[in-house]
């Protein structure tokens, strides 16, 4: 019996490690003034300007409950799908001066680097499986 229970704490180890939520975090340039076409016209569009804004963008691989939290307001919090012809799913405007959380299928959170959020215009956070991209950049990414 005792063996018996030996395999079953190893059986749920193994299932409990490899559902484990996985972040990479990748950091673009600093800039203070963001030079690109696509960029200023989307931070024009989007009110953007305040340096204390950015976007907030959730790129490939989602079909999930997505809520952000932007300190006490929550931004997003809506069933997404990404587009497969654009790989776009969904995006928001946030303020970078505040904390913000993510909610995946209200199971899986992650939290932005606080220090790193306001030298970024764009934040763009991509899925494959449990590990998630979050990438702080400058530039607008095309999705057409």
């Amino acid at each position: 019996m005792k063996a018996f229970n030996r395999i079953i704490v190893c059986f749920s180890f193994a299932f409990i490690s490899c559902s484990a939520v996985k972040t990479t975090e990748v950091y673009g340039t600093e800039m203070e003034i963001v030079d690109n076409v696509r960029s200023r016209v989307m931070i024009k569009k989007f009110n953007a300007q305040d340096k204390n804004k950015s976007f907030l963008d959730f790129t490939s691989q989602f079909d999930n409950l997505i809520t952000v939290k932007n300190g006490d307001s929550i931004v997003i919090n809506e069933k997404s799908k990404t587009l497969p012809m654009l790989g776009f799913t969904t995006g928001c405007v946030i303020f970078n001066n505040k904390e913000v959380t993510i909610t995946i299928d209200n199971k899986q959170t992650i939290k932005l680097n606080k220090e790193q959020l306001p030298k970024y215009k764009f934040i763009y956070i991509e899925k494959n499986k449990n590990h998630y991209k979050i990438e702080y950049t400058n530039g607008a990414k095309s999705f057409l």
